[in-house]
């Protein structure tokens, strides 16, 4: 994911937050049944952002997804469809997941491994989260991707503790690089 593409989720989120007020559980809640929809058909947000999709059919559609809604959730998916960016609507939902539960002192912990975890490995993992980031109360989300190879990836909000063995490997070779470098 590109940097400005992280400031502009981080920005839709952040001003959710401040937007919703006490509301955010909430909307976060709306948004995270919405999310489902576009999760269940993965076209849907190209579709929407596409530029020869009019103004028309997006408020249709948002007028159809938002019924019931909030007017805070409403306003939100027009200012996604005005800016065309329903593609961020996953990562924009999970960004404010991770600020109501940090606002609460709780936290989705990602832990990517290059094969499943266990049940135990999930509560140990979930008691070195909560140690290393400062949380209460850690949940962990397991994710799954064979390039971690072996060890975990933690990561909470903005906060990234990297125990993988490419990692290490990658600061092994950068080590020796820098002490070939000085025997010259």
């Amino acid at each position: 994911m590109a940097f400005n593409e992280n400031r502009v989720i981080n920005n839709y989120a952040e001003a959710l937050m401040e937007v919703s007020g006490k509301q955010t559980a909430k909307v976060l809640s709306e948004l995270q049944v919405i999310e489902l929809v576009f999760e269940r058909n993965k076209e849907l947000a190209q579709t929407l952002d596409d530029v020869s999709v009019s103004s028309q059919q997006q408020e249709a559609f948002i007028g159809i997804l938002g019924k019931g809604c909030s007017t805070t959730t409403k306003n939100f998916l027009e200012t996604l469809a005005d800016n065309r960016h329903f593609s961020l609507l996953e990562e924009i939902v999970e960004n404010l997941d991770q600020r109501v539960s940090a606002s609460n002192n709780h936290s989705l912990v990602i832990a990517k491994t290059a094969i499943p975890i266990t049940a135990e490995q999930s509560k140990r993992l979930s008691k070195i989260a909560q140690k290393k980031f400062g949380y209460q109360h850690v949940e962990v989300k397991n994710v799954v991707d064979p390039n971690v190879i072996a060890g975990v990836i933690l990561t909470a909000g903005s906060k990234t503790i990297d125990g993988s063995i490419k990692n290490k490997l990658v600061q092994l070779n950068n080590h020796i690089k820098q002490a070939v470098g000085k025997e010259q």
